[in-house]
């Protein structure tokens, strides 16, 4: 807070063989996605780590909001806010952690300051009916500790399993003031200042002593408090275990005046030098003990330019999004706004935001969250533009030209730099998409001849072929399965059947839609992806499976003669029921955002709608190919302004196709 392969043969059924080989390399630029609004002051998001998929925002005035899977509307799970002092911008409920076997005995523990006094208490609470709610009245106090003064109470809390027990780990912050003026972080007998580990009971009910320690916790048997861990902590508000490996801790510590600083590794008995050294320049309190050798000193830090005043800790990226390059620590500063990502030897800038960033947050599958004090939780994601060769987030210009022995043309965005390569024959129908999870588009086809796939990994220009599918069937590949990567995916209009095969090698097989029904595929709850869905011509209806709870939704939007562009046009992270009309050259869209309605002409009879991010403002652009002079005209969603480039000729197939085989 402020200041204060090569394909392996696999026969399944319907003639079907399939297997994967994939890379993964670094993703292009993340950025916000909103994910909650209206929210009370949130201090820190999270989630239960039992399988529900259930977000949990902790509110500084004493309330924890529950959010179901692919929901965006909050319930209360627990309400202590007439137990929370209220008074003190650094006061209230602080922290959430919920036991690692919770999912069976239903207890989570709590960290905030009591309003009859504004001493730090962590609680253990209960939750019931299928531990979808908190029970207010089960609160059992763990532990007390006295604060001096209103500001520097830490407030994270964090279990993690030691050698097969389930420790509980408090981050204290040194009682508060300025100079730490009682010593606390460095007097091992205080209990402010350090992160503590204990052992709480869950008996019920609570025996005479609440938790137990550690024995080899290092001042256990000598002179100092049993619960400490380790020392020197100004002001630990934000820290986290790695969760690919839980050894390691990394912790944000708030410097005073001048410093921001993070530790990578908090050890048993460590000492981490306030206020003896903020970050790792001496502040002469106590100049006499100022040998660097003595501590433990920072990983990396910041100093207070450019209005930065106070760190903010969060997380080691761990998800299978790629929205970050993979076990990079991501961090913010509550006063700038900025959140960045160190990649182990620099400081790397995501984003400059007008957010008061009070926390960040991991969902169950390792993907993070940014808290903004003012009432918004939003997930850091990375967006991917279709047809993206080049992965710089933009759609390319990109032709397929069947009559030319199958020549691919490619105008990159990122240099415009023109690309081309032989690679399919007549009757293959264009199907670029990143299988080898490198953020790059790969050059792809798929036969329906014969049902194989053909396509060159962008990754290391090495081709693969696999056979998945049969004639008549239209090719859906996407990344349903959320590790972005594109799967196999054909719709077969004859018995409305779905056939899938993820990057994982899991087959799925299902009958979702009917004859002359089309695939329409997007994410359209934001989940990262994508649903089973169709548009139906001869009602002008949309049906989709939403992957996040299977549920299933209809909406009447079109008519006979229309084609389905699915899109992100709003740019909230879900795709948007959109149709274009050949007859009026009609764009036809609804907006996930907000529910509004968009109607726009842009094209003539005889365009082909070829929908991408050409500008890279992460929203889709109205755009068309018109084969008639090979000409691409995009209507940019940035700044409403035209571009019109000449790239392809008549009779060939734009890559990022949206017509009824596609």
């Amino acid at each position: 807070m402020k200041k204060s392969g090569y394909w392996v043969g696999l026969f399944l059924c319907l003639a079907f063989s399939c297997a994967s080989v994939f890379a993964q390399t670094p993703s292009p630029t993340p950025r916000l996605q909103s994910y909650l609004t209206g929210l009370s002051s949130p201090l820190f998001y999270t989630n239960a780590k039992d399988g529900s998929k259930r977000g949990f925002v902790v509110q500084q005035r004493g309330i924890i909001k529950v959010v179901q899977p692919g929901s965006t509307l909050t319930t209360d799970f627990l309400n202590i806010s007439s137990r929370v002092s209220s008074s003190g911008s650094e006061r209230g409920l602080l922290g959430l952690a919920f036991h690692p076997q919770f999912a069976t005995n239903s207890f989570f523990f709590v960290n905030y300051t009591r309003e009859s006094d504004g001493a730090t208490i962590i609680a253990r609470y209960k939750a019931i009916n299928n531990n979808s709610i908190g029970d207010p009245n089960s609160e059992v106090i763990i532990m007390t500790i006295a604060q001096p003064f209103s500001n520097h109470n830490g407030g994270m809390i964090e279990f993690r399993n030691d050698n097969g027990t389930n420790n509980l780990y408090i981050g204290m912050g040194d009682g508060g003031s300025a100079n730490d003026p009682n010593n606390n972080a460095q007097n091992i007998n205080s209990l402010l200042g350090k992160y503590l580990r204990i052992t709480p009971s869950l008996a019920e009910p609570v025996p005479g002593a609440p938790y137990t320690v550690p024995a080899d916790n290092p001042y256990v048997g000598v002179n100092g408090a049993d619960e400490v861990y380790a020392i020197g902590m100004r002001n630990p508000f934000r820290w986290s275990f790695d969760r690919a490996d839980p050894t390691k801790l990394w912790s944000a510590d708030v410097g005073q005046n001048a410093i921001e600083e993070v530790n990578s590794n908090i050890l048993r008995g460590g000492n981490y030098g306030w206020r003896v050294y903020e970050g790792n320049t001496c502040t002469n309190i106590d100049a006499g003990l100022c040998t660097p050798a003595n501590y433990s000193m920072p990983i990396f830090q910041y100093s207070h330019t450019g209005g930065r005043c106070s760190i903010t800790g969060g997380y080691v990226y761990r998800g299978g999004l790629r929205s970050l390059p993979g076990g990079s620590y991501v961090y913010g500063d509550y006063c700038s706004g900025e959140y960045w990502y160190w990649n182990g030897s620099q400081q790397i800038l995501i984003q400059d935001t007008t957010r008061s960033i009070s926390s960040f947050g991991q969902d169950e599958d390792g993907e993070i969250y940014l808290v903004g004090l003012s009432g918004t939780v939003e997930k850091i994601v990375t967006p991917r533009a279709s047809a993206d060769f080049d992965g710089d987030a933009k759609t390319d210009f990109s032709v397929f030209r069947p009559a030319d022995f199958g020549n691919w043309y490619i105008n990159n965005s990122s240099n415009g730099t023109a690309t081309t390569r032989q690679y399919g024959t007549t009757g293959d129908v264009p199907t670029p998409e990143d299988f080898d999870g490198d953020g790059k588009t790969d050059i792809a086809l798929y036969r329906p001849s014969t049902g194989y796939w053909y396509y060159v990994r962008s990754s290391d220009n090495t081709t693969g072929t696999f056979q998945f599918g049969a004639t008549g069937d239209i090719p859906v590949a996407a990344d349903f399965d959320g590790d972005s990567k594109a799967d196999f995916a054909v719709f077969r209009p004859s018995n409305g059947g779905w056939y899938r095969y993820t990057s994982n090698n899991v087959f799925t097989a299902f009958q979702f839609g009917q004859n002359n029904d089309q695939p329409a595929v997007g994410d359209f709850d934001g989940d990262g992806k994508a649903d089973v869905s169709l548009y139906r011509p001869s009602n002008g209806s949309w049906y989709r499976l939403n992957s996040t709870n299977n549920s299933f939704t209809g909406v009447q939007f079109g008519i006979a003669e229309d084609i389905p562009v699915v899109g992100d046009y709003d740019g909230d992270g879900k795709s948007d029921v959109a149709l274009f009309r050949p007859s009026n050259a009609g764009w036809y869209i609804l907006n996930s955002s907000n529910g509004s309605f968009r109607a726009q002409q842009w094209g003539t009879t005889g365009d082909i709608p070829v929908v991408g991010d050409y500008d890279g403002d992460s929203r889709e652009d109205v755009a068309v190919f018109r084969p008639s002079n090979g000409s691409w005209y995009i209507l940019r969603s940035s700044n409403n302004s035209f571009l019109g480039v000449q790239w392809g000729a008549n009779g060939d197939l734009p890559a990022p196709r949206y017509d009824a085989q596609n």
